[in-house]
């Protein structure tokens, strides 16, 4: 499936390259960014599925990150104590999840509350960044993470290129005015549609029933985060992803869905 979006990447590259003289040059740069950036992440989900650590590693590094995101929404300054403790945090997080000790994980967040007791958005720093976003690496099978995380992927851009085609009633326009109902029920269709179709071709175990809700979710997510964007005025959460923004803007869709992917991989 990597290898099928590797190519499809370098198909719309060159497609880009080919209708170069009929868009803007700033939208051609914007896009050609976006395209590179996701060769790179193509490139680091590929190594996820070599081995849990590498997964894991992944993990801790989004989780580090989008915790240095999260803060700016509070006008937190993120110093070097709250750097060092992120790390730390972390790597006892995905030390828990690796050996599977759910004490460790209990015992880690009642550290973190006592640590931060009168300053409560950092708890929910904590717990939406790592806690929230970490679960899914709770799974041992690394396919199924990495095969889950590419459709959310997918559905954020089925949901884009559906608003912009047919997009005309607004979901959120005080908090992300090109939300559309037409945009968020073509993103789950496509998505469902998608899954069905990766699962006969390829033979991925996609629980096609649950993909509706994880397309609809993953939209909460979306708009949580551009919530929290709006309130302090912020186009994106960061800079780091080249034609993207930040960590955030990339992995705002698994913040509910990650738990609900597990659900999934422990229950059905």
């Amino acid at each position: 499936m990597l290898v099928a979006m590797f190519f499809v990447d370098i198909l719309a590259l060159i497609i880009l390259f080919l209708i170069k003289n009929k868009i803007s040059e700033k939208k051609f740069t914007n896009i050609k960014q976006r395209i590179f950036t996701w060769f790179i992440i193509i490139i680091l989900f590929y190594l996820a599925t070599m081995s849990r650590i590498y997964l894991l590693l992944l993990f801790g590094l989004i989780s580090t990150l989008a915790f240095k995101e999260f803060l700016q929404f509070a006008y937190i300054k993120y110093n070097s104590e709250l750097m060092i403790t992120s790390i730390i945090v972390n790597l006892a997080f995905y030390l828990g999840i690796y050996f599977k000790n759910l004490y460790v994980l209990l015992i880690l967040f009642i550290l973190i509350a006592l640590r931060f007791y009168k300053r409560a958005f950092i708890i929910f720093a904590f717990f939406i960044t790592t806690y929230l976003i970490g679960s899914i690496s709770y799974i041992e099978d690394l396919n199924f993470i990495i095969n889950y995380m590419i459709l959310i992927e997918l559905n954020d851009v089925f949901q884009y290129i559906s608003g912009n085609i047919f997009g005309e009633r607004k979901i959120t326009p005080n908090i992300s005015p090109n939300k559309t109902v037409e945009g968020l029920i073509g993103g789950m269709i496509l998505t469902t549609l998608t899954a069905a179709l990766l699962k006969y071709i390829f033979h991925i175990n996609y629980q096609i029933k649950f993909i509706p809700y994880i397309a609809l979710i993953g939209f909460f997510g979306d708009i949580f985060i551009s919530a929290l964007k709006r309130k302090v005025n912020l186009k994106d959460s960061g800079t780091l992803l080249l034609g993207h923004g930040g960590i955030l803007d990339r992995v705002d869709s698994l913040i509910f869905t990650a738990p609900i992917i597990l659900f999934i991989f422990k229950y059905s």
